[in-house]
């Protein structure tokens, strides 16, 4: 089985690159990243590789699909129709409609409101990758971070600032906070949990 994860941008690839590996240790699972440049060019480019995987899988190749993108400002029900539209129309399955066996091909998924929603739900990831990071998180964040609006991506950005830390690249924040982030359904995210359990769904571990 391979798993094809389509993200919009390097630092979602650098968060799931050991996320994964946790999460599919001892798995016969393969693992592709590929990071787009945005949320525009990854659905710009989606119905051709869509297309591509349809075809391999009819050759016989056992490629399942991951797709996961910022909601950002969008409407997240419009967004989520969208991808899911996208995979019937390549003839894929997607996980709203598996039939009894529990069969599908792509999972679609949506951060809300961005990738950083996940490091604000679970805090002691971020202090364990960024060991000066304040000990407490921003009070509006203490609750549902996927609930908050704005930029939190600007907004974690701040409290790594106020801890001297002036570490700008968000790949670098995804590949020092990946390798801790809790799969036990302890993170405050909905959108993470979400996530965690689509992944499982579909490679059935």
């Amino acid at each position: 089985m391979t798993i094809e994860f389509l993200v919009e941008e390097e630092s979602a690839g650098e968060v799931l690159k050991p996320l994964l590996a946790n999460m599919l240790e001892g798995r016969n699972v393969r693992v592709k990243i590929h990071p787009f440049r945005g949320k525009p060019d990854l659905l710009k480019k989606l119905p051709n590789r869509l297309r591509g995987y349809a075809s391999a899988r009819r050759r016989g190749d056992d490629i399942r699909v991951v797709v996961l993108v910022d909601k950002d400002g969008d409407d997240c029900v419009a967004l989520k129709e969208t991808l899911d539209r996208t995979a019937r129309s390549a003839g894929l399955v997607v996980r709203a409609d598996k039939g009894d066996g529990g069969v599908f091909q792509v999972l679609n998924r949506i951060a809300v409101r961005e990738l950083e929603s996940w490091y604000f739900g679970d805090w002691g990831a971020v202090r364990k990758g960024f060991p000066k990071a304040p000990a407490d998180m921003p009070r509006a964040y203490r609750g549902n971070p996927d609930a908050v609006g704005g930029k939190c991506s600007e907004a974690f950005e701040r409290v790594l600032r106020s801890g001297g830390m002036r570490v700008a690249s968000k790949p670098e924040w995804g590949r020092r906070i990946g390798p801790h982030l809790e799969l036990d359904g302890r993170n405050r995210s909905p959108s993470f949990r979400a996530f965690v359990e689509g992944v499982r769904d579909i490679t059935g571990c």
